[in-house]
């Protein structure tokens, strides 16, 4: 049984009668408003007598109050590591093994020595912009490649605003001191020369990986670099192929997952863009028909399980792109070419087929990038050197008119 007794000094409160007999009060108090939701905010109370109502309806605004005006759950946080930890602990559990590891880097090597002993109270937009200035100065200077000095400085930035916006959304803070900092420029610089085989020397390396011993570990990495420069794929794309990724009727490649630096499977690929089917020609299926050919009949003698994985030794599910490296190199060495890495077989891939003129558009779904300025800043060399190509085209165009 219900009962309401108004009070004009207070609450509503409602008299209850158990069903064992006994009477409790309960009121719903309306404690004001969440600075950071903007909702009103109440809570119900309930007590032996009317008094205590009363008691505990003050005590639960002054605790409203005191917690700066927010149902959220007052966080102790002094120093700027000790909000860094909180904020790194909620956030990496959305990211990618990769990513970890980079961020990990970023904070531990610039963040942290820079800020973490100051006092989250004493940290100011003036103090964080003259650090972005030091990390700025350093990367257009000839300090780059000393402790303390990236041209990813903007990542930094990036990550210490997303660090104060947790902390307002914790109830640490109630501003952000890094929204108005202005990002330094970076100086222009000459684009990074990327690695690939010329022509020339691309038939050397055909040549010599077809005159390889056919060893199992020598068939395992020949197969793999033929697939690297027919597809111009990553090389932990491929590395964390299946058979079942791989269409023979169809001649296609579907590129569903990666490996990340430490060789555990990532269950989707570097970016959005990078999940994509590659058309593959018909020397690279009667290759991969050959190779599976060869592992399955090697496997089924020796009792190993391929679980379905293209390059494995049937005894760790994946390999890891540092322990094929060595080999790598040695295969370089060898052959007399220069040393591209198992990247430079993609940066080969995109300048066969740029130079056969096929378009930055189908290049850019190819290699998986997430935007086409990406595809066409990596390889604006190769516009430069078929710049006289296009002339000729163009001058024999109009004498055909």
């Amino acid at each position: 049984m219900n009962k309401k007794i108004v009070k004009k000094d207070g609450p509503t409160i409602n008299k209850i009668i158990k069903k064992d007999g006994s009477i409790v009060y309960r009121a719903n108090i309306y404690l004001g408003v969440d600075v950071n939701t903007g909702k009103s905010v109440r809570t119900s109370i309930t007590a032996k007598t009317q008094k205590a109502i009363k008691l505990k309806a003050s005590k639960a605004i002054n605790d409203f109050q005191d917690n700066g005006c927010t149902r959220l759950a007052k966080v102790n946080c002094k120093t700027f590591d000790e909000l860094i930890s909180l904020w790194w602990n909620n956030h990496k559990l959305s990211l990618k093994n990769n990513t970890v590891t980079s961020n990990e880097n970023f904070i531990n090597s610039y963040i942290c020595p820079a800020l973490g002993a100051y006092s989250i109270s004493r940290i100011t937009t003036s103090l964080i912009q003259n650090q972005m200035n030091i990390w700025a100065n350093n990367a257009n200077s000839s300090k780059l490649y000393t402790t303390g000095s990236t041209k990813s400085y903007s990542v930094l930035l990036n990550i210490i605003t997303r660090i104060f916006q947790y902390g307002i959304s914790i109830g640490v803070v109630t501003f952000n001191p890094a929204r108005d900092v202005i990002l330094p420029r970076i100086k222009r610089q000459e684009n990074k020369k990327i690695k690939y085989f010329e022509n020339s020397e691309l038939k050397v390396w055909y040549d010599f990986l077809n005159s390889v011993p056919n060893t199992e570990q020598d068939a395992l990495l020949v197969t793999l670099c033929k697939l690297l420069l027919s597809t111009g794929m990553r090389v932990n794309e491929a590395l964390a192929l299946n058979w079942s990724d791989i269409d023979y009727h169809n001649g296609v490649v579907s590129v569903t997952k990666t490996l990340d630096s430490k060789g555990k499977l990532e269950s989707t690929p570097k970016t959005r863009s990078s999940a994509r089917i590659i058309d593959i020609d018909q020397s690279t299926i009667l290759l991969l028909k050959q190779y599976q050919n060869r592992q399955r009949n090697l496997f089924l003698k020796s009792g190993l399980n391929i679980n379905g994985i293209i390059f494995t030794n049937g005894i760790k599910p994946y390999l890891l792109r540092s322990t094929l490296l060595a080999r790598l190199k040695k295969y370089f060495t060898l052959a007399k070419v220069p040393d591209i890495g198992f990247h430079g077989f993609r940066h080969t891939h995109a300048s066969l087929l740029l130079n056969a003129g096929v378009e930055y558009k189908e290049l850019q779904h190819r290699l998986g990038h997430a935007q086409l300025s990406m595809t066409m800043d990596t390889y604006s060399h190769l516009s430069a050197k078929n710049a006289r190509a296009v002339v000729d085209i163009f001058d024999k165009a109009i004498q055909n008119l």
